[in-house]
């Protein structure tokens, strides 16, 4: 049972669970609140044309949003909740403007009902299937066996990777060390067999091993394109990530002359008409968020203000859209932590690790994105001390405007955390723009920040990776 078979699956039981849905809802409408259908315009047979609709919508939002996956473990579950809103508010969206377009009619009572109820039975389904692939996983059924080669920082942060994401249903074997040297390499295999390509590649197969992932470059005189072609008549499938891994945040196209591929690495930028359709997404998303947080805002100052604060917003200098530096506000916590009567710096310190643990603090910067400094999602903006330390990789985030959220913070980085992992994150989500990837982090970041009040969610430095599994192979 692979992957794909589970995938469509899960997308059949959204399609039946969207009739259902809407058989719901109209018990809901017409049922439950004593209004009884006489015409025949109200039958629940008037409703199928936007049943349709809304089946075809999802069938479409399902396979380029990724719905399928929702895990309620790792760092990307807020991902996974704020992609199943955002295509639930689309579908919402979608049916309005097909109702209307057609200009049939439909019970606003009912369309009302059907977003909660829909997204009821949306999760609901979704961890039933966690539930059965979790179930299946026990069985061996759906597993996959893999083996890394490779034993470098990449080799562990894949394993690492690999860990986190249950939904791949990737079983982490071991990993294997190659060796340019190949007779050295053998006098050094450890349980395992040495011998020719062709007897290590059938011990492998004995273990049961269905995938082989090289993080390393494929020589042609290291023996290892023989040891790749005995692993593949073996049926195990081989992957490899590209010598240019770490270029993966620019696009990249292929083609061939010949039969001989040539990947071109295209610069990762946003184009006049991107910096325009994104400012057209921010401005009204910051004036919503003003006016929404506006009374919070208020009450922090004010709290602050109480606490003994001369200064409630500070201004720091950061590093902007192409070099430039300009004033980013924050309410001035480090300041209060300090501050005098020594009485109230308990009070005091404890309120500013709170706003800064949930990042209230950062509230202030919606008026940096009203004055064109910041946007709602991008790169943090980090300091020019820091700045002037950065190569020519780290320098592509400044490529954009810098945000109050982005990936990366999605994803549990902070202000301490590597830049250099926090720059693979940024130019991930530069590579991968759209407004609707957007309004996914948007919503994704209020789940990060009500996760920190539980857990501290982890980052990605070379101290959590899993440690390299000494002693299972060497080729």
């Amino acid at each position: 049972m692979g992957r794909s078979f589970l995938k469509y699956g899960l997308l059949l039981g959204d399609l039946v669970l969207i009739v259902a849905g809407f058989r719901v809802v109209y018990w809901l409408r017409f049922a439950l609140l004593g209004f009884v259908a006489v015409e025949a315009r109200t039958t629940f047979a008037s409703y199928w044309p936007i049943i349709v609709l809304a089946l075809g919508t999802w069938i479409l939002l399902f396979l380029t949003l990724h719905l399928d996956s929702f895990s309620i473990l790792g760092w990307d579950f807020p991902l996974a909740v704020s992609r199943l809103l955002t295509g639930l508010a689309t579908l919402t969206i979608a049916l309005l403007a097909g109702s209307y377009v057609a200009k049939a009619y439909y019970s606003r009572l009912a369309l009302i009902f059907f977003p909660p109820v829909l997204g009821v039975f949306l999760v609901g389904n979704r961890l039933a299937y966690q539930a059965l692939v979790k179930r299946l996983k026990q069985y061996g059924v759906g597993l996959r066996r893999v083996a890394i080669v490779g034993q470098s920082d990449l080799a562990r942060e894949l394993g690492r990777r690999v860990l986190e994401h249950k939904e791949l249903n990737y079983e982490l074997v071991g990993y294997i060390f190659p060796s340019l040297n190949r007779n050295h390499a053998q006098e050094q295999a450890a349980n395992l067999e040495t011998g020719t390509s062709e007897e290590m590649a059938r011990a492998l197969a004995g273990r049961k091993i269905d995938e082989l992932i090289f993080t390393t470059p494929i020589r042609r005189d290291t023996g290892v394109l023989e040891f790749v072609a005995y692993c593949q008549k073996q049926g195990i499938q081989v992957k490899l990530i590209p010598e240019y891994y770490d270029l993966h945040t620019r696009q990249i196209e292929s083609f061939s002359i010949d039969g001989i591929p040539i990947f071109e690495l295209r610069e990762t930028s946003f184009d006049h008409f991107t910096r325009l359709l994104k400012a057209i997404t921010d401005y009204p998303i910051a004036v919503a968020l003003f006016i929404l947080f506006s009374p919070l805002i208020v009450a922090i100052g004010v709290a602050l203000g109480v606490l003994g604060m001369d200064r409630i917003i500070g201004r720091e200098r950061r590093v902007g859209l192409r070099g430039r530096p300009f004033l980013m506000y924050r309410f001035n916590v480090r300041a209060a932590e300090t501050s005098q009567p020594a009485t109230a710096r308990g009070t005091k310190a404890r309120f500013c690790r709170f706003l800064h643990r949930y990042s209230l603090s950062e509230l202030p910067q919606l008026w940096n994105v009203l004055k064109g400094d910041m946007s709602i999602v991008g790169p943090r903006p980090e300091t020019p001390e820091r700045v002037r330390h950065y190569s020519e990789w780290h320098m592509r985030r400044l490529q954009v405007k810098p945000g109050i959220t982005g990936l990366a913070q999605v994803r549990g980085l902070r202000g301490l955390d590597s830049s250099d992992e926090k720059t693979k994150q940024d130019l991930e989500y530069v590579a991968t723009f759209s407004p609707v990837l957007d309004l996914i982090l948007i919503v994704a970041t209020f789940g990060t920040l009500l996760r920190r009040g539980k857990s501290r969610l982890p980052a990605s430095d070379n101290t959590s990776l899993p440690p390299l599994r000494e002693g299972f192979t060497r080729i």
